[in-house]
């Protein structure tokens, strides 16, 4: 038996630290029941706004203008196999698969009846310029002058508008090769509006 009056039992101190509340208790019950405060949205920095998705006229604009590549891209193509004898008039068809493919990368999206005939135009452009081009790297030959002076010499340039407009029998010759140009530019064109009108119905 223990004595009322034992030294080994040590009287209540009152300098020790209270104990922390018990969860569920009175403090804790309210601290769980006030709702969380969701923190402000960070305010955004100076050049990291999310920028606008592009409208249908800036893709089409984006497209069209990286496509422009094509036209000096097919001269050149076109003017080096017609100096070796090649058929170039296949260049037309592969100048309007080539746009198609241009513009997709440019515009991020599918071709549109709106960007149809854009390119259906840089088809056009490229082949003209194409057989411009042909025919006065054969005058520069007929005449015996360096490509790279001729480019440069007004006179070459003087007497190659005058046989674009008086020399009919100049357009004889050619004819057949434009017609054939005209042709693959035509099944070119013809795939891009085809694939417009399927993906118009997707």
């Amino acid at each position: 038996m223990t004595d009322a009056t034992d030294d080994r039992v040590e009287p209540a101190r009152d300098d020790l630290p209270e104990a922390p509340p018990l969860p569920g208790g009175a403090d804790g019950a309210a601290a769980t029941e006030a709702p969380a405060e969701v923190p402000p949205p960070a305010a955004a920095m100076p050049g990291t706004a999310t920028m606008a998705p592009y409208s249908e006229g800036e893709r089409v604009g984006r497209g069209i203008a990286l496509a422009l590549l094509v036209i000096p891209v097919g001269v050149v193509v076109w003017t080096l196999l017609w100096q070796i004898g090649f058929i170039a008039s296949i260049v037309s068809w592969g100048v309007a698969i080539a746009a198609i493919w241009l513009y997709r990368r440019g515009s991020k999206a599918r071709v549109t009846p709106a960007a149809a005939g854009g390119i259906i135009a840089i088809v056009v452009v490229t082949v003209v310029l194409s057989l411009l081009a042909g025919m006065f790297t054969d005058l520069v030959s007929a005449i015996q002058v360096p490509l790279q002076d001729a480019i440069t010499d007004p006179k070459v340039w003087g007497l190659f508008v005058d046989n674009l407009l008086s020399n009919g029998e100049m357009w004889q010759a050619y004819l057949p090769q434009v017609l054939i140009a005209l042709v693959f530019a035509f099944l070119g064109c013809f795939t891009t509006l085809r694939r417009v009108s399927r993906e118009s119905r997707a």
